[in-house]
């Protein structure tokens, strides 16, 4: 996924070290995407043949007999075999090993050079990012050179002011993409279910994640690109710019199965120590209009109400984002059209209760099973995660949940959110 510069970038700094041993062992079933990016990689110098460039990586050696110079930044006192090295071929360039001296960061490679510059960065649990993007591999290199300012780098900080980065083509992009699709083999995990079937849905909802993602963030790319042309009528941007939000709207949706098929698969919950402080009423007032549209798809009017000044909530923001967009896209699908959705937030002692209520609340009789996690939508081929999969969503961002009918309110389903302790 092409992510804004400072996401990127901040991501890419902000990984501890510990964090990175857990990526090491392989705890992430998504590290194939990361291997999957340096194939492409691999195949992307094969077919444009650079005379001259650099390659940057960490916290290992990612490519084998490059013809580029080569720097790898290494963390202390060893380097993470992402990709094991081989011997030197004295026909290449020389390989620079630098020690990093501060800070950790997540796995990445960065391709320069003339004819195509390329970011990639993984992200663990987030899975891999890239981005051919000229002010976003700026970017990143300026927040790298901020955090090591001592670093030898000097040679690409001058081959960086000297020469002009320019997007490379649609075509280069697109190939890329597929390239991505070809040398992506998820591995599967022992999963830790007994039933042959609910198995399997775990494995349809992760290809089905992957096959949709990739070719949507490939698309995103183009879009991009298309969009900083020069002389570009308003109006062409402008339709480029929907067409990108509904791209992107569809590429988080399809993370939500990714995570789903995640919690599935995990030995374990995630532990409430990883959560931190949530502001409550900027994740609401931030989303409520793309959540109103997003109902509004399916002909269902969302009613937000919460006092002022909630206090803040212990959770994953970004997750918690994730699965308050995909429950109202989970009850706007299965409501009626006309139907009202309300959103109710108040605190409850020690918690912020969050209800969704729908006083007109009925099962669409259209809507079949698609095996044991996900339902589908016939009439627009719409597929999204049953209840009992969005439980465990809820459940993996520190909520308590609790679904009940009432004669009056209808539908309601109540998600309890721990107050931060400092929150008053």
């Amino acid at each position: 996924m092409v992510k804004a510069v400072g996401d990127i970038a901040s991501a890419a700094m902000g990984r501890s070290h510990s964090t990175m041993d857990r990526y090491d062992s392989r705890a992430s079933d998504r590290f194939w995407q990361w291997q999957a990016g340096v194939a492409a990689l691999e195949k992307l110098l094969a077919v444009i043949h650079p005379i001259e460039g650099f390659l940057v990586s960490f916290p290992s050696l990612i490519l084998q007999d490059c013809p580029l110079k080569t720097y790898v930044l290494l963390p202390q006192g060893r380097s993470l075999p992402y990709l094991p090295p081989s011997e030197a071929n004295p026909a290449l360039p020389a390989m620079t090993l630098l020690p990093l001296v501060q800070g950790g960061m997540s796995p990445f490679g960065l391709l320069l050079s003339p004819e195509v510059n390329l970011l990639l960065v993984y992200q663990g649990e987030r899975g891999l990012h890239f981005s051919f993007a000229p002010e976003e591999i700026h970017a990143f290199w300026q927040q790298l050179r901020q955090q090591l300012p001592l670093t030898d780098l000097h040679a690409i900080d001058q081959w960086l002011a000297s020469v002009e980065m320019v997007p490379p083509s649609y075509r280069l992009v697109s190939q890329f993409g597929q390239w991505l699709l070809d040398y992506s083999q998820p591995a599967t995990p022992p999963l830790p279910v007994t039933s042959i079937p609910m198995a399997a849905d775990i494995r349809l909802l992760q290809a089905l994640s992957h096959e949709v993602r990739t070719p949507l963030t490939t698309i995103n790319t183009l879009i991009q690109l298309l969009q900083r042309q020069e002389n570009l009528p308003q109006r062409t941007y402008q339709y480029l710019q929907k067409i990108g939000q509904e791209i992107q709207d569809q590429i988080s949706r399809f993370n939500l199965l990714s995570d789903a098929a995640e919690i599935f698969t995990s030995p374990s919950p995630k532990p409430r120590l990883a959560f931190g402080q949530t502001h409550l009423t900027e994740l609401l007032t931030t989303n409520l209009a793309r959540w109103q549209k997003q109902a509004a798809r399916r002909q269902v009017k969302l009613v937000l109400d919460y006092p002022p000044n909630l206090p803040f909530v212990l959770s994953d923001p970004a997750s918690l984002d994730q699965v308050l967009t995909g429950l109202v896209e989970y009850y706007s699908q299965t409501l009626a059209s006309e139907s009202e959705l309300q959103l109710v937030v108040q605190r409850a002692g020690q918690h912020v209760k969050l209800e969704l209520r729908s006083p007109q609340y009925k099962h669409r009789s259209d809507l079949a099973a698609l095996g044991h996690l996900l339902l589908w939508h016939p009439a627009t081929g719409q597929v999204s995660l049953n209840f009992q999969a969005a439980k465990l969503l809820i459940e993996a961002v520190g909520a308590k949940v609790i679904q009940r009918r009432d004669r009056q309110a209808g539908e309601i389903l109540t998600l309890y959110l721990p107050i931060a302790e400092d929150s008053g």
